[in-house]
């Protein structure tokens, strides 16, 4: 073997060792790529929990102001009856 030769060969080998190493090692482009559609994923998730936590604020807010929503929850959560009301149930 010619030294030109020895010398492209081993240069082959050094880039396909750099291109696994940039692809497959910690820190490399399959990694990346991972982390980042964990973020996203993550992202997602954020967003949900905060509409979720809005409406659940909304839902606080009536219940402390608005005394014949609580009340309406109350009777439908409790089975509570008001005064001079009669329950009635009906089974099948």
């Amino acid at each position: 073997m010619s030294e030109g030769t020895i010398r492209r060969f081993g240069l082959v080998i050094l880039f396909a060792v750099l291109f696994f190493q940039v692809l497959f090692a910690e820190g490399g482009v399959i990694g990346y790529l991972k982390v980042k559609r964990g973020i996203k994923a993550a992202n997602a998730s954020i967003a949900t929990m905060e509409q979720e936590n809005k409406l659940l604020m909304a839902e606080i807010d009536r219940l402390q102001n608005d005394d014949q929503y609580l009340e309406e929850v109350v009777r439908k959560k409790f089975g509570f009856v008001g005064e001079g009301e009669r329950l009635y149930r009906v089974e099948k």
